[in-house]
């Protein structure tokens, strides 16, 4: 029994550390937004119960593929997402589905709320992705990966326009909304295989001892 233990804690070990290794989608979902009914709305954040968006990145030949929904929701107004800022490796940029995307790297940072900077951006066609709907985009070129994208310190940054009261200004009603991990990032994957790879192999040591 101990042996047949130590061997599945071996094997479910080295699978994590194969997911991490071979891991290539990241996602986000965006709960997180600048509250700009605040006299701080550059800084005060307010985090809702429901996410507005989702965006998930996924290594293709080449680079990457970008999936970025824009979900039906409660928020007030009738929230239009028309910007996406990333940090990570960018090449070209074009469409595959959905509404129509441009952008690419930025020569100058893009400073955002929260002095957050960015090193490219994507703008979508005509006035954005409506409520309900979605844009697929691939960025490619030498060394575009999901997981320079995801990276720890690069936090991604929507910006919803068309957003009702509170929320909506005198002179303008865009809300930037920051995105949250929605799964696992690949280093929690690659220390829970390690730990288990750890398990058999400490129970092999005692079980020669």
């Amino acid at each position: 029994m101990f042996m047949k233990l130590r061997k599945i804690a071996l094997a479910a070990g080295l699978t994590a550390v194969a997911s991490m290794a071979s891991a290539a989608t990241v996602t986000y979902d965006f709960k997180t937004f600048f509250d700009t009914s605040t006299p701080l709305n550059l800084l005060d954040k307010a985090t809702l119960s429901y996410s507005l968006a989702t965006l998930k990145i996924t290594d293709i030949t080449g680079g990457v593929q970008v999936s970025l929904s824009s979900l039906n929701t409660a928020f007030p107004g009738a929230p239009v997402l028309d910007a996406l800022w990333l940090n990570g490796k960018w090449g070209t940029v074009a469409g595959v589905s959905g509404t129509g995307v441009s952008g690419g790297s930025s020569l100058l940072p893009i400073v955002q709320d929260a002095l957050l900077t960015y090193n490219g951006k994507a703008t979508f066609a005509g006035s954005g992705i409506a409520e309900g709907g979605s844009s697929v985009f691939t960025i490619k070129g030498t060394g575009v990966t999901a997981a320079a994208f995801a990276a720890t310190t690069n936090v991604p940054m929507i910006e919803f326009t068309g957003v009702g009261a509170p929320y909506k200004g005198l002179l303008s009603s865009a809300v930037h909304f920051v995105g949250t991990p929605a799964v696992p990032e690949p280093s929690t994957y690659m220390l829970m295989g390690l730990g288990l790879v750890g398990v058999a192999v400490a129970a092999r040591a005692r079980r020669s001892a």
